[in-house]
This record gives C-alpha cells, sequence and structure tokens, in this order.
C-alpha cells in the first residue's frame, strides 16, 4: 500500500462473530436504531465464516498487532456455538489477550467447564433483578471459573445514539466540542466484515469497506479513514461528520 501512515495501528481488534443477542435492551442501539431494515440482520442468526475470522486474525498478526483480540460486538458470543472453537484458534496466535463480552445468561456449570481457559478474560455485564440476585450470580460464576478472569461490568447502561433512556441530544450538545479518540482504539468488524468508525457505529454509517474483499491494512490506513480520525481527534471535528456531531458519548 502506497498510502503514507499518518495514524499508528489500533490497539484492539474487536470482531462480531454473529450477530444474534438472547437479550432486549432498551438502551442498546441495536433495539433503539430507528431504521430497522439496516438492522435487521442482527436480529436473524448470521455468522461470520470462519474462515473470515481465521484470516483476519492471520492479517492483524502479519500488520505487527499485538493487542487485544475482543470476539464480540453487539451481540451476545456465547450464542455462537463456534465460539470456543474460535476462542483455541485464536489463542494459538500471539494476541495479547483473547476475550469476549457476556450477560453470562447462557453460562451453567457445563458451559463454565467448557469455556474455562479457553479465553484469556470474560467481561461480564450482569442485568440481575435485585441486588442479592447480582451477589449471589457472580459469586457462583466466580466458583466456576479457574483459570478464565472473570471481569464484572455490573451491566451499567452507556448513552447511545438513540437512546430512549437518555437525553441524547443534551448530551450532544454537551460533547461537540470534544476531540473524539475513540476510533483509534479499536479495529471492528461486524458479523458482514463491514469495518465500523466505532462502537456506536452499528450498521457501518461510514462506508468503511468490508473484509476480506479489502485487506486489513488498506482498510485501516486508506486516505479517507486516515483523514476521518485525525480530523475526530481535534476540538470540534466531531462536526464534520453529522453522525458524530450528535453522538452522547464523552
Amino acid at each position: 500500500m502506497s498510502v503514507t501512515r499518518k495514524i499508528p495501528l489500533f490497539q484492539q481488534l474487536e470482531i462480531e462473530t454473529n450477530s444474534t443477542c438472547n437479550r432486549y435492551c432498551e438502551s442498546c442501539i441495536r433495539n433503539s436504531h430507528p431504521d430497522r431494515e439496516a438492522v435487521s440482520s442482527w436480529f436473524e442468526p448470521n455468522l461470520l465464516p470462519q474462515a473470515v475470522f481465521e484470516e483476519a486474525c492471520h492479517q492483524a498478526i502479519a500488520l505487527g498487532f499485538r493487542g487485544a483480540l475482543c470476539l464480540q460486538h453487539y451481540n451476545e458470543p456465547l450464542q455462537d456455538p463456534r465460539i470456543i472453537e474460535l476462542g483455541r484458534f485464536a489463542k494459538t496466535l500471539p494476541f495479547s489477550q483473547v476475550f469476549i463480552c457476556s450477560n453470562a445468561d447462557l453460562i451453567d456449570e457445563e458451559k463454565a467447564q467448557e469455556l474455562d481457559g479457553v479465553f484469556d478474560s470474560i467481561q461480564i455485564a450482569l442485568y440481575s433483578h435485585t441486588e442479592e440476585q447480582h451477589i449471589k450470580r457472580e459469586a457462583w460464576l466466580r466458583g466456576q471459573f479457574k483459570k478464565t478472569y472473570l471481569h464484572f461490568t455490573k451491566g451499567v447502561h452507556i448513552p447511545t445514539h438513540f437512546s430512549p433512556v437518555f437525553d441524547t441530544a443534551a448530551l450532544a450538545a454537551q460533547y461537540v466540542e470534544r476531540p473524539c479518540t475513540q476510533p483509534h482504539i479499536r479495529m471492528i468488524l461486524n458479523h458482514k466484515g463491514q469495518m465500523l468508525l466505532c462502537c456506536d457505529d452499528v450498521v457501518g454509517n461510514f462506508n468503511l469497506g468490508t473484509f476480506p474483499e479489502t485487506p486489513l491494512e488498506d482498510l485501516w490506513f486508506n486516505e479517507r479513514h486516515q483523514e476521518m480520525l485525525l480530523t475526530l481527534q481535534q476540538n470540534g471535528g466531531r462536526k464534520a461528520y453529522p453522525y458524530c456531531e450528535t453522538c452522547p458519548r464523552p
């Protein structure tokens, strides 16, 4: 590739291997997004082909990436029947960490035994009805895992575009002049292979390209993507892109 590299390589690679989730959270952008046709594939069982997943991992390593690999985005990874196989494959490569994020609803004793040691860590958001249930469930889960580290996030809801539980317009107005460096951190591929700008870009609003049709190096270091990231890291840079201008994240 002949384009000059103006930005560093991503620090984390995030790959959405399957489309579905077993929960409905009104604050989740897959549920609040107004264009239901655009998000329809998240409500049908769709899998990123295993060969595509493996090729993305290999290309990331070839680029010199040695950061963390997350096998999840806007989905529940334990609904992917291949997740353990995918995790084991990823662990054969020199990523600093291989992990998933889960609500843990599907983890019983048998599943815990299958998962333990496959991933370096599992980030768990528990959505218990009461604090007592939360404490009990967390303690039980911790007792099931001896090799995989569990990190609990308490099921915190984050403001996203279109969220009905936050005043997104007020938040966007508050943050519009701030620089945004989140897109520098992660390369995100959804289950369609689309590269997303950031965590709020669930449907590929910016048409950044699709893997494997476009190699990872070209997706990340193409001139347009680099200029977007350089613009967004400036004060007021969000105003250059209408979707970013209405972002409720700090």
